[in-house]
Formats: structure tokens, sequence, C-alpha cells
């Protein structure tokens, strides 16, 4: 039985205590010579140079030539270099999962001792998350890669199994999330459900917004955001800032800040391949006033813009020449996006030709494609993921300027006890109840079969139980069989009898409604995330059901479908 102990203000999570501090003592030896172990310090090349060879067919977009086969991917050397620094906020170096090959010893590089080579890997993020007004702790597993020639050996499996998931549940993940191959995750317990923001594209977008004249300074600049921005920045990325209607998401918070500010500086980044995130400050040139900030991610050689804020705290001249009027974003668009382009493709593209870790003379960019030290980023369109509630998606949506929005791409998700989540977020749950008002004060009984119990479920079926609007348990439950039911029924009978007790059953309305639903195993995990309504659910799968009197409406109350969700995947 887990009661709900919560109180009503939920206090915020802080990633930074549950990061990994020591080396982790887990060591499995899988035989034939092979040990899964967690990573140290020491291990970043040699982690570096599986990754890189795991994927050297994947995702490169490098320009060879004709008959000639990909080296390894430099892209992930410089992912796990930056995973295993020790100071990414996200997981520390000794969060990486591994299966070495002891027969085998090679020196990662040049001048470096052998060592076991490392054939597959994959880490454990800890990402800082909310649902409603509850702060909460998810884990992200990422950069899983095994080694061609160590593939279908089951290693992937044993290091979700063994280490991944035992490591989460230990530190109290209440859910894990990770992008991947169509399919393979759902075997270790995973089900696509959280949507993934989907970039609209806005074709020939410097065409349409082209940069001004010389004789012209545009009316809003960009400056590159620096440390003093911060505090800045966190401000107008707060979720109530950014035009979201997700209830659900993860928070640009300080640490995101830091490291795309200071982390991913033009100074500090060495390579194209860490160039993934671009901040800006909008300066309003008539009073030289910070006035907004600007976010973009390169995706896949795609440029990307995830944030546009406006201070509406800021004041300035407005279009009539009033003072003292807040900047709106019919005002601003058309002068950020004019200059996006240029200001986004000297910070991408490395003009300061930090490549390779060695400082390169400025050459031009068609010879650093042919030469294949880049991949060719487009830079004539621009992929639009801002909120679609935001001012700028609907203004350029009026215009018929974007494509129109397509279905998300839905992130593997799991969750392994379906009850400590529930009670995680029952404050979210109750004020729904109570703001519904269908119910007051209301006493139930809610039972889910799910059938069966499989990989990433703690149990067959789920009981959630509310006392006068609270939920004040959410256990794993088991349905009784027809058989047990009689029997048991016949037992209360004979021990009243014998007792000579007249005591009778316990009276309906004394043990609250009593709701009965059914739901294909795991696919309750998209109806507690938002990404289902419970009629769309009940229509996906025959064996879905709700029983008789009020579960579909109290389902449908606690979990209404709300498919927006707030995520940002820069960290790999």
């Amino acid at each position: 039985m887990i009661v709900n102990t919560a109180t009503s203000s939920t206090p915020a999570t802080s990633t930074s205590k549950l990061r990994q501090q020591v080396p982790r003592p887990e060591r499995i030896d899988l035989g034939d010579g092979l040990i899964m172990r967690w990573s140290t310090a020491e291990d970043k090349d040699a982690l570096g140079e599986c990754l890189a060879h795991a994927f050297r067919f994947e995702g490169a977009k490098r320009i060879l030539p004709e008959g000639q086969l990909p080296a390894k991917n430099e892209y992930l050397l410089a992912l796990t270099a930056r995973l295993m620094t020790g100071q990414h906020p996200l997981m520390s170096e000794y969060d990486f999962a591994l299966v070495e090959d002891t027969n085998i010893l090679e020196a990662p590089k040049p001048g470096q001792a052998p060592r076991p080579l490392i054939v597959a890997a994959t880490c454990l993020m800890l990402v800082s998350g909310f649902y409603g007004s509850v702060d909460m702790a998810w884990g992200m597993p990422e950069a899983v890669g095994t080694r061609s020639e160590y593939r279908s050996k089951g290693l992937v499996r044993r290091l979700f199994v063994d280490m991944i998931h035992p490591a989460a549940e230990a530190r109290g993940d209440v859910m894990l999330l990770i992008p991947g191959i169509p399919y393979f995750y759902k075997q270790f317990g995973y089900e696509n459900a959280i949507p993934e923001t989907s970039g609209r594209l806005l074709k020939n977008f410097a065409a349409l917004y082209p940069p001004s004249s010389n004789q012209r300074q545009p009316r809003f600049t960009l400056r590159e955001a620096t440390s003093s921005d911060l505090p800045y920045l966190v401000r107008l990325s707060q979720p109530d800032r950014l035009f979201s209607k997700a209830e659900m998401g993860t928070p640009y918070d300080l640490a995101f800040w830091k490291f795309v500010v200071e982390t991913l500086s033009r100074d500090n980044i060495f390579g194209h391949h860490n160039a993934h995130h671009h901040a800006a400050i909008v300066v309003d040139t008539k009073t030289s006033k910070d006035v907004g900030i600007s976010l973009t991610a390169m995706i896949f050689g795609m440029l990307n813009w995830k944030i546009f804020t406006l201070d509406q705290d800021a004041t300035t001249d407005g279009e009539s020449g009033e003072s003292d009027s807040a900047v709106t974003y019919r005002e601003a668009m058309a002068s950020v996006l004019s200059q996006l382009k240029d200001f986004d493709r000297s910070y991408y593209e490395c003009y300061s030709a930090k490549l390779n870790n060695n400082i390169l003379p400025l050459e031009s960019e068609m010879a650093l494609r042919i030469r294949g030290e880049f991949p060719a980023h487009n830079f004539t369109n621009l992929s639009v993921g801002l909120p679609p509630t935001h001012p700028v998606t609907l203004l350029l949506d009026s215009r018929k300027q974007i494509d129109p929005a397509r279905d998300p791409y839905r992130l593997y998700t799991r969750i392994p006890s379906l009850p400590k989540f529930l009670l995680k977020i029952a404050p979210v749950l109750e004020k729904r109840v109570k703001d519904s008002g269908v119910w007051r004060d209301v006493s139930a009984r809610l039972q889910v079969d799910f059938y069966q119990r499989l990989e990433g479920m703690s149990g067959r079926g789920l009981e959630i139980v509310l006392k006068k609007g609270k939920i004040v348990e959410a256990n794993d439950w088991k349905p009784k069989s027809s058989e047990q039911l009689a029997r048991e029924a016949v037992e209360r009978f004979n021990a009243r009898k014998l007792s000579g007790s007249i005591v009778t059953e316990e009276k309906e309305e004394d043990k609250g409604l009593v709701l009965k639903a059914g739901f294909k195993p795991l696919s309750f995990t998209r109806l507690v995330t938002g990404a289902i309504s419970v009629e769309d659910l009940l229509k996906r799968e025959a064996e879905n059901y709700v029983g008789p009197g009020e579960a579909k409406l109290l389902l449908e109350v606690l979990f209404p479908a709300k498919d927006e969700f707030h995520l940002d995947l820069m960290w790999s």
C-alpha cells in the first residue's frame, strides 16, 4: 500500500543534489570476457571512440568522395566529451553504463595506455521537470550505441534492465524519457506518449524578411547573450512567458542557460559539433534597452527557432510614437527574423574556425564542406518551434508563411510505478476534481485492470483511492477471479454464522463509489501524460473499457487530453 503523505505545496526538485558524485560500484560479468560496469572520468576517450564507431553510418551528413565509406562519427566524439566533463548539468562522469571486452586491449588515443575495448554504452541523465504545479525529476537515457560487431547479443537490454532502470529507481525518477529508433524501446516498458514540439517550416525566411539596407538600421537588433544576462534569460523563459499551454514539461532553468551561454560560447566550443544552441538578447535601438530574448538550435542541419520572448515589463516608444508602451510581437518580429540568419550563421558554422581542436585560418564555407568538416547546414529555411499559441506562430500562420502543423514525434515514455507517479502529482489531480464542479468531497475507488504485467510495470492493475476529494492511496492492484469472490463470500457468511453476528456487508455508501476500467498494458501511460483522451483511448483497442456509472467521467476529469509538452533535447 502506498499512502499519500505529500503536503499541498511541493518543494522544487533540485537535480544538482541528485547528481552522482562518486563512482558506482556495480560490476557484472557477462561471460566471454565481457564486463558491464559504470563509467569513471578515465573512460571519456574510450567511450567517445565506442559511440563514434557505433554511429559511423548514422546522421553523419558528411560529403564523401564517391565509393568511400564514412569514418567514425565526429559528432559523437564531441557529444561524449561534453557529457563526460564532470561539469555537465544533467549528468556526471559516473553516469555512463558500459560493456567492455577484456579480451581486446586498445589505446583510445595515440600515447595512451591500452585498455579493454568499450563495445556498448548508454548514459542516464537527470532532467528537471514539472507536472502542473508539481516539480519533479525525470530520467533520460541517451547516447545508446553498440559497435556493429557486438550487436544482436542483448547488450543494450542488459544495460537497461540491470543498470539504467535500477539506478533511476534508486534515485527516485518517477518517469523516464528517450527518443529512439521505432519500436525498439517498447521491449523495456516504454510507450510512445510525450509529444516533442514539431517545428513548422518557414521557407526562404531570409527572402521574406531580408536584412535591412545600410541606410536603414533595424528597429530591434540582436546581441550575444553573456553571463550577466543569465537572470534576464531565466526570467523571460518561465513557462508563463512562453505562451505555452503545456501542463507538463522541462523548464528553461539557470542550469540550461549557463550551459548555453557559457559552456557553448564561441570562445569555449571546439568545432561545429558543439555549436547547437545560440542565445541572443533583443535590444531596442531607440532606447538601447533590452526588450527580449531569442534562442535558436541547430537540429539535424536545420535552424530551429525555439524561444522568442519580449519583456512586457520593458517600455519603449510605440508604433504611433507614444512612450511607455510595451513592445509588441508584430513590431519586433520582422526585425528579428531579418537578422537571425547572419547572427546565427557565424556561430553554427564556426567562422572562428576552431575545428578538430586546432585553430585554423578562416576558410570558405564551400571548402570546409568539401573537406567534410561540417554538415551542410540549412540557413534557407527556418523551423519555427515556438508554441502553437505564441503570437509569432499565429502571425506567420495568418500570413500563410509557415507549413501546417503536423503530428508530433512522441518520445518513448516509461512510468515504472504508476502509484508513485500519481501520488507525486496528486495535488494537480485533486485540483482538477475540485475545479470540475461535478463532485463535492468525492470518495471513490477507481480500479483499473491492465490484464497482464509487462516489463516496465510495477503491477498488473491500479487502484486509486479518493476520500473527500483527496487522493489518499494509490496501489498496484489485481482483480479477483470469480472463484475468489465466491469463496470469500462463503467464508464471510460462515464466519458471521459461527459467531452468531448479525453484521451485514459494508454498505455501498460507506465504501464510496467503486468504479471499474480496463486498458491494454502500458497504454495508460498515454492517458496520465495527457497524450490522448479517454474517448480516443477507448476506441484504440477492443479490450479497453470503462464500467458503468461515473468511471469514464472521473477518468476524464483526472486525465484530460493536454497534448502539448515543453521539452528541449539540447543536452544530447
